[in-house]
């Protein structure tokens, strides 16, 4: 029996603009991203919530750059590997277009949550804020403490006997 070919649903579709200020594809941070970065970051201010409020007679549209998710299995439904999604968000890190807000894990099930930043503006510049994405390793789980665990469990044998 032939199955048929039914097209794989899309959990991620986001049907929403994406508002990109005129000044990010001039920046020199900008222009240090590979495509995949790019794709990532469009996705990112893709997922703000905006309100338009009116300022003396006048629209003013006020993004909420806050609160952001972008899980693995989403990076990995938009053809991203995990590996390559981890590299994407260290670069988005450290050029200044995202922050981290909350570091989650995936054991815990929890997810991480990231913020717009306005830190590419500065990029290449003295006043650039460098801040780098931090490695998170559970207790026991780190290089050291393997060695420690060895060394604890190494049996000491004495061949100097009188």
């Amino acid at each position: 029996m032939m199955e048929k070919n039914t097209p794989k649903k899309k959990k991620f579709i986001l049907k929403r603009d994406v508002y990109l200020s005129w000044e990010i594809p001039d920046s020199n941070a900008f222009k240090k991203l590979s495509a995949k970065g790019i794709q990532v970051l469009l996705r990112f201010l893709q997922k703000r919530t905006w309100q338009e409020t009116r300022v003396k007679r006048r629209k003013k549209i006020v993004f909420n750059n806050k609160g952001l998710s972008f899980t693995y299995t989403e990076a990995q439904e938009l053809g991203i590997s995990a590996s390559q999604f981890l590299e994407i968000l260290k670069r988005l890190i450290e050029l200044g277009f995202i922050d981290m807000e909350h570091q989650g894990g995936g054991l815990a099930r929890d997810y991480s949550r990231y913020a717009i930043s306005e830190r590419w503006r500065d990029y290449d510049t003295p006043d650039f804020k460098k801040v780098e994405k931090r490695r998170v390793l559970w207790s026991g789980h780190d290089v050291q403490s393997w060695k420690q665990r060895k060394l604890r469990k190494a049996v000491v044998v004495n061949y100097d006997k009188p």
